[in-house]
Parts: structure tokens; sequence; C-alpha cells
């Protein structure tokens, strides 16, 4: 076989995966014990340090310690230590030191779409963090080498920090050096909104420019073959050390060196057979690698350019024997040749995206369709960038002289970057909403794609390769095909507060979004499982009542319309008395009517229609009460013989309204499919006369884990209990979804069952 390696590393990769989907939570230690919030003491030697934004926003120093004792760890190796700043003196790498401070597990997803971070953190072989971390006595050893390698990078930060303004600094830090932490999360959310946050990654540009220039400069020079190369790969093992090691770092590293190594061995260089050797390489020491995002893309791009892209060119003719050459054609000569950089780069960006697209579907959810055409632009300024930045850190260790012009050449480009970006994401249709797609779609499409791409590559003039063409378009079609149920409900977990998503094939309705024990839980939270479901806008935006866990999501979703994202058509507010409505109620209509959406008023008696009816029974038309909870807006459900009651916090006089209208008829509410409980199950509503007249079914809770009201209520579980109702808590089970096909229902918890 021409290349033994790749059949390996397909073996390799489809052994590891199989067994970490029977086996990921041997993986994936519990450390949400007794001790969790509470505060440990730990022994053990630091291993790296770094600075990273806190829970507050604010830059905080960070050490990493490996313990010692009998502390399990299970595959981990690292404990995470955010370090107080009061009185803090930094520790020595390699120094054994005491550490106390609050115990903090990493959580895992409570909703679809939502960020593992108990998943992403074993990746790094980090079992929890201690917060607040405070030093208790520190021993006299020290890693002289890797302390060194600390200093110098911090030195070289504060050269850009001495250069630069702050918001260049603090990107050239991210480009150059590998230190995102000074980066402002708006700037982050910019460049991941136009797709080129992988700028920031040390990778294989890095290296090309970087350790491919050392090389060629050594060579240029006449120094010897062998230490040509050794220099070169020992300064980039050095450089990635100093960069943090990431994965993507780690492979484009690895394959520089067996890049240079190959003719001093003798060998030919293979791009893909050193991917895969890499690969396994990798994957031998952390299995995880395969749920890690990061990882994902750097192999992935790697892949699309060395084996896909040229299954893509064998299908576009060539068009060199057709054009008639003159010797004095210069101008078309210059014309062809942007017309190839172009078009190469397209069919670059294509090929990335067909190998990485199951990435998207499977952790973000969303493509940014205009990066295919930023990147052509980008790219070509990151090289003399980085060189840009590597000369004002050279000036600068030396002196301040001099370094203006290159300073001011980093600006312009940045500044150029921010412009484009900013200009893309406000064109219309630059998200592609995925959604995502279930595992066995996912493993068919890559199968079909790589069939695809050795056909293309093995029988370049036979018909063949377009069958496989095809097959490879059907797969394409059926990972991207994800037909809606009639009707789906989704209870989202945001802790203490609401959030209900109404889906059919034709509309989605956003019943609230908001939590008080959540933080921003419109950006973590519903707009991620937004996201998860591909629904790039909402038809309306229903809000119950203006309390905070109610509406604290809505307005980060509005924010996200503002800059390019989720589209909200219609906000609709409940019909209430002027001097009923509150500062939140008055900021929600203002910031509507700032982004332009329509904004409508809901009242007793009014209809929404859609692919079902949604009729309103609360509040009165102009009601006026004292508290919020009343005039809540309460919805009734009707699609076919399904039928669901959406409450809010509806309490005292529009409870008492309900309820006499609904007794007036009982015969169309009674045995309702579906209850959302009313405030959370507090016992001030859902008395026991309207259950008594709904029956519900189902009962759905939405309720923040250990809540200090002690939601829901026994009381109200007991008159829920008397009607053998089956309750779905989201404190207990997470996001809760029930989808209704034809006369099929089902409920679904995110969690499984205690």
């Amino acid at each position: 076989m021409k290349r033994p390696l790749c059949l390996a590393a397909l073996i390799i990769t489809a052994i590891v995966y199989l067994y970490l989907e029977l086996f990921v939570s041997e993986h994936l230690t519990d450390y949400s014990d007794t001790e969790d919030g509470k505060n440990i003491q730990v022994v053990g030697f630091v291993d790296k340090k770094e600075y990273r934004v806190d829970y507050n926003g604010e830059t905080s120093p960070v050490i990493y310690i490996i313990p010692i004792g009998k502390r399990d760890l299970g595959n981990n190796k690292y404990i995470q230590c955010y370090m107080s700043k009061e009185d803090y003196k930094e520790p020595e790498i390699g120094q054994k030191i005491s550490v106390s401070g609050t115990k903090k597990s990493f959580q895992s997803p409570r909703n679809y779409g939502e960020f593992d971070s108990r998943l992403y953190y074993s990746t790094l072989k980090i079992a929890y963090r201690i917060k607040n971390a405070q030093i208790g006595y520190t021993s006299c050893s020290t890693d002289l080498f890797s302390e060194e390698l600390y200093r110098i990078k911090y030195q070289l930060e504060s050269v850009f920090d001495k250069c630069l303004e702050p918001g260049d600094a603090a990107i050239m830090k991210a480009i150059v050096l590998g230190d995102k932490a000074f980066m402002d999360e708006e700037t982050k959310q910019l460049y991941k909104d136009a797709g080129i946050i992988h700028i920031m990654a040390v990778s294989g540009l890095h290296i090309s420019i970087l350790g491919m220039g050392l090389y060629k400069l050594l060579r240029k020079v006449r120094l010897p073959l062998l230490p040509s190369v050794v220099l070169p790969i020992m300064f980039m093992f050095v450089y990635g050390q100093m960069c943090g090691m990431s994965a993507s770092s780690v492979r484009a590293i690895l394959m520089f060196s067996l890049r240079l190594l190959a003719p001093v061995l003798g060998r030919t260089y293979d791009l893909l057979s050193a991917l895969s050797l890499v690969e396994i390489t990798l994957l031998i020491e952390q299995p995880l690698y395969l749920y890690n995002s990061g990882f994902l893309f750097s192999f992935g791009a790697v892949l699309a350019i060395g084996f896909i892209m040229p299954s893509i060119a064998s299908f576009i003719p060539d068009k060199k024997s057709n054009r008639m050459k003159f010797s004095d054609d210069r101008e078309s000569t210059f014309v062809q040749k942007i017309n190839d950089h172009l078009l190469s780069g397209i069919i670059v960006s294509i090929s990335i995206l067909m190998v990485t697209l199951p990435v998207y579907m499977s952790y973000y959810y969303v493509y940014p369709i205009y990066s295919i055409f930023l990147n052509l632009i980008i790219l070509p300024l990151m090289a003399p960038l980085m060189l840009l930045g590597i000369l004002c850190m050279t000036i600068g260790c030396v002196t301040s002289f001099g370094i203006v012009i290159p300073g001011v050449m980093i600006h312009i480009i940045l500044d150029f970057y921010n412009v484009l970006s900013r200009f893309f994401s406000k064109l219309p249709g630059g998200k592609w909403y995925l959604g995502t797609a279930p595992k066995w779609k996912i493993i068919v499409y890559i199968t079909a794609l790589l069939v695809f791409a050795i056909t293309a590559q093995t029988k370049k003039k036979d018909k063949t390769k377009y069958i496989f063409g095809f097959a490879y378009m059907a797969a394409l079609f059926m990972l991207l095909f994800n037909p809606a149920p009639d009707l789906k409900i989704s209870v989202m977990d945001v802790g203490q507060g609401d959030g209900i998503l109404i889906r059919t094939g034709k509309e989605s309705f956003l019943i609230d979004g908001g939590s008080t024990d959540k933080n921003q839980v419109g950006k973590y939270t519903i707009i991620p499982y937004l996201y998860y479901e591909g629904v790039g806008s909402l038809d309306a935006v229903i809000v119950t009542h203006e309390d905070e866990d109610h509406i604290s999501g809505i307005f980060e979703i509005m924010d996200d319309m503002e800059k390019g994202g989720i589209r909200i058509k219609t906000l609709i507010l409940p019909d209430v008395a002027k001097p009923s409505r509150g500062d939140n109620y008055i900021r929600l209509e203002q910031r509507a009517k700032d982004l332009g959406i329509p904004v409508n008023y809901i009242k007793c008696g009014d209809k929404i229609k859609a692919s079902f009816d949604l009729y309103c029974l609360n509040p009165v038309e102009n009601m006026q009460t004292e508290g919020a909870n009343a005039y809540s807006t309460v919805l009734y459900l009707k699609k076919g013989s399904f039928t669901a009651l959406f409450t809010g916090d509806v309490e005292q006089e529009g409870e008492a309204h309900i309820i006499k209208d609904i007794a007036a008829n009982e015969d169309e509410f009674s045995g309702i499919t579906v209850l959302k409980v009313a405030h959370h199950g507090s016992r001030y509503t859902s008395n026991e006369k309207l259950i008594d007249i709904l029956k519900p079914k189902v009962a759905l809770i939405s309720a923040g884990q250990d809540n200090k009201y002690g939601h829901p209520h026994k009381e109200v579980l007991k008159r829920l209990g008397k009607y053998k109702t089956k309750i779905y808590r989201t404190d207990e089970m997470g996001e809760i979804t029930v989808i209704m096909n034809g006369n099929s229902i089902s409920i679904d918890e995110f969690l499984p069952p205690l």
C-alpha cells in the first residue's frame, strides 16, 4: 500500500472513537463531591503559569500544579488555581507549594448546544479549579528553563504594551505568543463571527514563517544540513512551549520536524503520512482529543489541503491548454495569475469546509459564510503582520527608538482586519445556521467524503469518479436535511428562570428567556441552543412579564441581533396599563424600537395563528396591578388533540381570572396534555382548583438547582400527584423536550434519570 500510515491512522481513529463512545465516562472523573464549593488545601509542584480572565472579567494570575499525595485525578494531571490578588507573591515553576482556596468542579452541560466545560478541561488534563487560591508555603527548587521561558514571554508581551495601543497589543500577544488572555471579549467575538479566529492559534502559519524562515536562513549561510535541521526544530519546540503547546501547535511543530528530518534520514516527506503519524501519536497520548474542536479543525484543515483539494481540482478543466499565448500578453498573464490565486483560495476554503462541516455541526452549529472570501484577504497579510510583530519585539527589547514605524503598520493591518470583519458581519445572510446532526449521519458523510476523494484521485479520467461525486452530494444533503417534527416544545434549563422554545417546520417562538442564577444565560444557554436547533430567526419573542428571571437573556439575544446574529421578527408584550409597566418593560420596548423590531401587545381573547393555535388567557386588556406576576401572559396552545398551557408566573388576580375562564370552558381544558407550571412551582400558584379542572397528563417545571426559594414546593407536587401527573423538572433533568409527530408524543430528558 502506498500510504500504510494513513490506513493505520484511520483504523486507530475508528477504534478510539468507538472506545470513547462506549467508555468516555471513565475519562471524565466526577469531582463534584462533598468538597465542591468548600475550602480545600492541596500540595503540589508548579508546572506552568499564565494570566487569564476571571469570572468578573478581570485578568488574574493562574498557576497549574501537579498535586502529590493520595488525590485521585483519574486520567487528569493538573489542578488549575485562580490566585487571589491579595498579598499574591508569584511562585516559580518547579517549586513545591501549598495552595488553599474554594474548590470548583467543571460542569457538564444541562442543555443541548451548551459548552461542555468538564469534557474540555479533561482534554487538557485539568481535574478541577481552585478559586481565590492563596499560597501557604513554597520550597526552594525551581525549573530554571521553564521559569526563564515564562519570564521571556511576559517580557516580550511588555514590549507590545510599550510599543502598541492596548487593543493592538492584546491582539499581537495572541497572534505571536498565543496569549489570548488580554483580548477584550468584543474583539474575540468579532473575529469568531467573521470566521478568522483561527489566526490567533499558533499553528502551521507560524511554523512556516518562523521555522522554515530560520531553516532557509541557516542554509543560505551554508551551515551544514544537520545543524540547519536540528536548530530550527529545537527553536520551534521552545517557541511552542512558550506559547502553551496547544493541539494545533503540537501538530504543526511535529509535522515541521518530520519535514526537516526526512532528507536527513534519506526519506521522502509525505504530507498525509506525516499527518497520520502525528495524529496517532497525539491520540495515544490523549484519546479525548477526538472530542476537541481545536484538534479536529487543525487536522481537518491539513487533510483538506493535502487530500480533498486535489480531488476537487480534478473536476476543474485545465484552462492553460485552451488559452492562446502571445509574447506581449503580459496584462492577461497578470490577470490570469490573479484569477488562479482567487480560484485556488476558494477551492482551499471549500475543501476545508467539506472536511470541517461535521465539526461545525457538532460544536458550533453556525458557519460564517463570508469567511470563505474574507480569508482570501486576511491570510496574505498574516506573514507581514507576524514579521512586523517580531521586528517590534526585537527592537523594543533593545531600544524604544525606531519602533514607531512597525507599530503604525501593525495598527493599519489590524484596523483593516476589524473594518473588514465588521463589514462582512453586517452583510445579510452572513451566517449559515446549520443546526446539529445525529452521529450516524456524520459517519455516513465522512465515509462518503473519503470514498469520493480516493476515487477522484485514482480514477481521474474515469466516469466512476462522477458517480461517487453524486454519492457524496447525496450524503451532504442527508447531513444537512433535518426535518423538524410537527411540534417541538423545549423547556431550557436556564436555572432559576424561564426559557421555552416552540418549534414547527415553519415557525419558531420563544416564550421568555431569563435567569437570576445563571450569568449571561442568553449568551451561554439560550443562543447556543437556538444555534443547535438551527434557528436563525424567531418569528416572535413573547414576554410573559418583566421580571429579570424571564427577560435577562432576551436583551442578550437583541445584542446578538445588533451584531448580525439571530433575528427577532416581533416582540410581544402583555397589554397592561402604563402605571403597571416597570423599568424593564420600558427598556424592552425601547431596545426593540432601536433595533427596528415591531412591538405588539397581547391580551385576553387574542389569538396567534401559526401551524398551531395560540390563545391568550391573561392579562385582561389594560390590566393594572401592583406586581408583575399577576399580569403574566398565559397562553393556551392547541394542535389537533395536543394541548398545552404556558402560565409564566401568574398569580393572585391573574390566576383568579384564568380559573374563571377555564371553569367556564371545562370540557375544553380538562385533561390537558401539558401544563407548564407557574412560577417555578411556587406554593402560591397552581392552586388546587386550577389543577382539579386541568387534570394535566404532563407537568413541566422550570427551576434552578438547589434554589434558595425551595421551588418546586411540596404542596404543588402533591396537587399534581393527585391526578398521577407525570412531572418533569429542569433542576433534576436539565432541558426537557416534548415532541409531537402525528398522534405520537415523546418526552426527552437531557440528563439521565438518577
